[in-house]
């Protein structure tokens, strides 16, 4: 079986997070029974240069998956039909709805015929939480009404990570539920010792805070800056990640310069994939009070070191203060607030008990043999269905 998977960023990327990350950890899971071809940008989020030495011209292996990488200006809906056509692929599988470019032009493509009907796997990557439609709300749902009336997602399977996201995606697009399958994404193994390097935190030491994440409304790093400034305890609050939005980095840079003066933020830039679990040894909570995610990998890979996670209601980690490994709760900042102040009156043995609680949480993560079979199944069933 081939599957022809199209994402605007892939490998060796790692700007654009969650969808590279769940879109790679499929094909290594699946890559020995499913030939994964995957066709994406040759540069990560926000570059204006390539990937260096990269040939745009051929099939290149990244992993178990070959990659075909298109500068900007080439993904036409030609490059795209020419792709297919050479591949002749038993599924198409695209990673965002609202993606203009490589989701859009292949809907539109095989709308007017211009490539054969294969059937087509669309997985939106959590674009229709709540949260997530808040912002741009109105572009957003007049995109929506125009796919719709246009037909563009007519015979189309859908994939979500979750049953709360099967239903935010038959909410939004007004679909039956049979034409939405069911498959959580795939969580990547720390690196070997990664948890050994933590050290507790010392008496009498500020309060380690750490963000990592694209620094965009979505993420929101707003409402962590305004839950720390209410924080009574002495707090470092170092931000990871790449400003994909620099009014909204303006936002926030003004929110720290209104900080009080045991506050202290600190702006480290981004990190590569391979670097986060050594970022993440150095802090005793992550704040992640986003406003939506189908997944949130960088949530397991904070627990997958030990570090506990205090995070949004709107992921599939809801069960964090009953598993000992953090919260998730509605991101009000006094909310927050009181359970960065309840962490950072932990004693020492509550340190160690909560991390360790947090590395057997993502162990029986690493163990579920049972998202793989899901993806697995969702992958061959998408092939048999067809196109209507």
């Amino acid at each position: 079986m081939k599957v022809l998977a199209f994402n605007r960023h892939y490998l060796p990327g790692f700007k654009a997070g969650g969808p590279i990350r769940s879109l790679a950890n499929m094909a290594e899971a699946l890559g020995d029974e499913i030939g994964f071809f995957i066709g994406t940008l040759d540069r990560d989020l926000g570059d204006t240069e390539p990937y260096p030495q990269i040939d745009t011209n051929a099939w290149i292996k990244t992993g178990k998956a070959e990659v075909r990488y298109f500068a900007p200006g080439n993904v036409s809906i030609r490059a795209i039909r020419a792709l297919i056509e050479e591949l002749r692929p038993d599924c198409i599988y695209l990673n965002s709805f609202f993606d203009p470019i490589f989701s859009l032009r292949v809907l539109v493509a095989r709308r007017i015929g211009l490539t054969p009907r294969i059937p087509l796997l669309l997985a939106p990557r959590g674009e229709f939480s709540l949260g997530a439609l808040t912002l741009k709300s109105l572009r957003k749902l007049a995109y929506i009404k125009g796919v719709s009336m246009c037909g563009l997602t007519r015979g189309v399977m859908w994939h979500a990570s979750t049953v709360i996201e099967a239903d935010d995606i038959s909410r939004s697009m007004l679909i039956d539920s049979s034409l939405i399958a069911v498959g959580s994404d795939l969580a990547t193994a720390p690196p070997a010792n990664a948890a050994s390097a933590w050290k507790p935190r010392e008496s009498g030491r500020p309060f380690r805070l750490c963000f990592l994440s694209r620094i965009s409304p979505k993420k929101n790093l707003t409402g962590a800056l305004r839950a720390v400034g209410l924080v009574k305890a002495s707090v470092i609050f170092d931000i990871y990640g790449p400003k994909e939005d620099e009014a909204y980095w303006a936002e926030c840079q003004k929110l720290i310069d209104e900080l009080p003066p045991h506050v202290s933020v600190t702006y480290r830039g981004e990190v590569a994939h391979q670097d986060i679990a050594s970022v993440f040894a150095c802090y005793d909570l992550f704040l992640f009070p986003t406003l939506g995610e189908n997944y949130g990998h960088v949530i397991f890979e904070a627990m997958s070191v030990g570090l506990p996670v205090l995070t949004s209601d709107q992921t599939p980690w809801n069960d964090l203060r009953e598993a000992g490994a953090g919260w998730a709760i509605a991101p009000h900042p006094r909310s927050v607030a009181a359970c960065i102040d309840e962490a950072a009156h932990w004693t020492l043995a509550e340190q160690s008990a909560t991390r360790a609680a947090c590395i057997r949480y993502a162990a029986l993560i690493l163990q579920d043999s049972q998202s793989i079979e899901q993806n697995r199944q969702l992958l061959f069933a998408a092939a048999r269905i067809g196109v209507q």
